[in-house]
């Protein structure tokens, strides 16, 4: 499970489409008793040694990409500590923004069949107190490309940024927050831009590697602003 000296909690790490899931309880007995849960996708989102020294400050847990796989693992982990602020990091697609940009959106919606205002299951946003004033992340199942019919495209244009677990992180926070009748933690989002939804994400395992100390950076970010809170 951990690598190295940290101790991360990796529900669901995709590697060839295979994801390894860890027995909550474990975790419960070796976690780290922090206040700050960061939750990413994948591990190579930040690579091993970033991994290493950012878990010195939080616990870290890897939640596999997908909503599906987001909201399950959130949960989860959500179980396994009692944490006051979650941060989600990753990267994301965008049409506006260029890459290696870091976002901190204040909204999330849930994509896919759910952003269209004249459709059957338009969804409202979740709105945080975090992040750029008006900044907002569609959380879809696929990713956004050239072969992207032409009217989610046009749907998708207004937002700042996609990526696939955002809304889902958000949505398992407060349910988790609601069935536990525990304060709600404080969230706080983080996207880095890997591609414009062009196609070009099919050369993101080199994209990532470069992103890496953005991602990390975005991370420590928002782990200092939440110290400097700290009586």
């Amino acid at each position: 499970m951990p690598q190295g000296d940290y101790k991360a909690l990796n529900l669901a790490v995709i590697e060839n489409k295979v994801a390894d899931f860890v027995d909550v309880e474990v975790f419960m007995e070796e976690n780290m008793a922090k206040e700050i849960l960061l939750l990413m996708a994948l591990e190579a989102e930040l690579g091993a040694d970033n991994i290493a020294t950012i878990a010195e400050r939080c616990d870290v847990c890897f939640i596999g990409m997908g909503k599906l796989n987001a909201f399950e693992a959130t949960m989860k982990a959500l179980a396994a500590g009692e944490y006051r602020y979650v941060i989600n990091v990753g990267t994301c697609g965008s049409f506006s923004h260029p890459f290696g940009s870091t976002l901190y959106p204040s909204s999330a919606w849930q994509g896919d069949v759910y952003i269209d205002p004249d459709g059957l299951f338009f969804t409202p946003a979740e709105q945080l107190n975090t992040g750029m004033e008006g900044c907002s992340i569609v959380s879809s199942d696929n990713f956004i490309g050239d072969d992207t019919p032409l009217r989610q495209r046009e749907l998708l244009a207004p937002y700042d940024c996609m990526d696939m677990e955002a809304y889902a992180v958000v949505r398992a926070v407060r349910l988790h927050s609601s069935l536990h009748g525990v304060d709600e933690p404080t969230i706080y989002l983080a996207k880095i831009v890997s591609d414009g939804c062009d196609g070009t994400v099919g050369d993101w395992e080199s994209r990532i590697t470069s992103l890496r100390p953005t991602v990390r950076a975005a991370a420590e970010d928002i782990i200092d602003k939440i110290e400097k809170l700290q009586p």
